[in-house]
């Protein structure tokens, strides 16, 4: 199998991937795995590919309580935008990525 890097959607493969993985560490409340994950994550944005909003699937969302891995749902006064995850996991997402915030415990 060859890779383009250079192709028009690898970013959104590279998270597609990393969804798929932070699901499976959910699935299997693996620390490892996550742990791997949020080291993989963090090499890719230092190289400088871009965190799209679907990173926040990585953290526990501070809004539902949604742990790695889970899709968000909707509570009062916190709906769903078409990302299907609160912009507050999100937001949490990139601060924890560049280091602004400690990285909270995935699973409850």
């Amino acid at each position: 199998m060859q890779i383009n890097i250079d192709e028009p959607d690898a970013t959104e493969q590279f998270w597609a991937g990393m969804r798929e993985a932070a699901a499976a560490a959910a699935r299997h409340r693996d620390n490892s795995l996550y742990e791997a994950i949020v080291k993989i994550g963090k090499s890719a944005l230092a190289q400088g590919i871009e965190l799209v909003p679907s990173g926040g699937l990585f953290l526990w969302c501070p809004i539902c309580s949604a742990q790695s891995g889970q899709q968000c749902i909707n509570t009062p006064r916190h709906p769903l935008d078409e990302s299907r995850l609160h912009p507050e996991r999100t937001e949490l997402a990139e601060k924890a990525m560049r280091g602004e915030v400690p990285l909270p415990k995935p699973f409850g």
